[in-house]
């Protein structure tokens, strides 16, 4: 293995079948994989619980024969996503908001530079840990040209009730979310459907 460990945070709201990809990348890199799950607040785009989330992972791994025993799921601080990037590698040396939570989810991930991978391709995160030294490993985005997977079209075919949308994520997490009553859930939320497409 290249690495003792290898990091993936998201939101996964829900996890589909890109992510799982990038997890299956991650394991063939390093001896284990840890993934964070972002605690983000409740709403129309974010409308599963982080333990919800963490639920939604374990169930989708075992289906998905993943080595139970390489995978640590946590909970780890979301960082915003009116957060500013960085302008200059200099930030490191400051407070700037999106080091710092980097910093902090290192020291609770137990992270290193020297063994540690992080997957991913969202600019916030892979500009943060890169800045801190860490290998950046493109995740789920490249799996996207083979497997295409819109959180934002998926619950819009939810709140529309196109039936479809359970064919766009692997089993366990479809149902899952038909246990949990998500288009009930977003609809408690407040979310209409332009709500859940916009940026």
């Amino acid at each position: 293995m290249l690495f003792r460990r290898a990091v993936y945070i998201g939101r996964f709201q829900p996890p589909h079948q890109g992510h799982l990809a990038s997890v299956k990348l991650g394991l063939e890199i390093a001896s284990t994989v840890i993934i964070g799950v972002r605690e983000t607040p409740l709403g129309p785009k974010d409308p599963l619980t982080v333990n919800e989330r963490i639920e939604c992972w374990r169930r989708l791994l075992e289906w998905a024969d993943v080595d139970l025993s390489r995978v640590v799921i946590r909970a780890v601080p979301d960082f915003g996503k009116d957060t500013p990037l960085p302008t200059e590698d200099k930030v490191i040396f400051s407070n700037h908001p999106l080091i710092t939570w980097a910093r902090t989810v290192e020291k609770l991930l137990n992270m290193n530079p020297s063994d540690t991978a992080f997957i991913g391709n969202k600019p916030p995160m892979v500009i943060a840990f890169n800045l801190l030294g860490y290998v950046v490993v493109p995740g789920h985005r490249n799996v996207h040209r083979c497997i295409e997977v819109s959180a934002s079209e998926l619950r819009r075919k939810i709140l529309s009730g196109d039936e479809s949308w359970k064919k766009m994520l692997p089993p366990p997490v479809t149902e899952y979310l038909e246990h949990i009553d998500i288009y009930r859930r977003l609809l408690s939320l407040g979310a209409s459907i332009s709500d859940v497409v916009t940026k």
